[in-house]
């Protein structure tokens, strides 16, 4: 299973609210901005070409990764097993950062989807969240 970094634009993030779901549970954490992608209300992103959401991109940490995830997808109301939920949907992202293009998790409306190339991440981890 892949464990890739959490994109946090919103309450997840340093200095917020719900940051303590991450705190301890990352190695680093990059400035980050998610292209194509726009605030569709405070706590809302969904795609939008020629866009921006800037945030941060958080490397969990791989002792306590599943359980940090885990700890998200119930903050962002996730049915256990299912990566859409009634607000929420985890998808795979590109994000960019001053040391590069990172694949990520990020929370985006239900509606959206992953790109179509990063499929295949989204198919593994649906079976193993159903699994697990």
């Amino acid at each position: 299973m892949w464990q890739l970094p959490l994109f946090a634009f919103g309450t997840l993030r340093r200095g917020e609210c719900n940051h303590g779901y991450l705190a301890g549970a990352f190695d680093r954490v990059l400035p980050a901005r998610l292209l194509d992608f726009a605030r569709v209300v405070p706590l809302m992103i969904a795609r939008e070409a020629n866009s921006v959401v800037d945030g941060e991109l958080f490397c969990l940490t791989p002792a306590t990764y599943e359980t940090t995830l885990s700890a998200c997808d119930r903050l962002e109301e996730l049915p256990t097993g299912n990566l859409i939920g009634h607000e929420y949907r985890r998808i795979a992202v590109r994000v960019q950062t001053d040391s590069g293009e990172f694949i990520a998790w990020a929370y985006a409306n239900p509606n959206a989807e992953s790109d179509a190339d990063l499929l295949p991440l989204i198919v593994a981890e649906t079976q193993r969240v159903k699994h697990s």
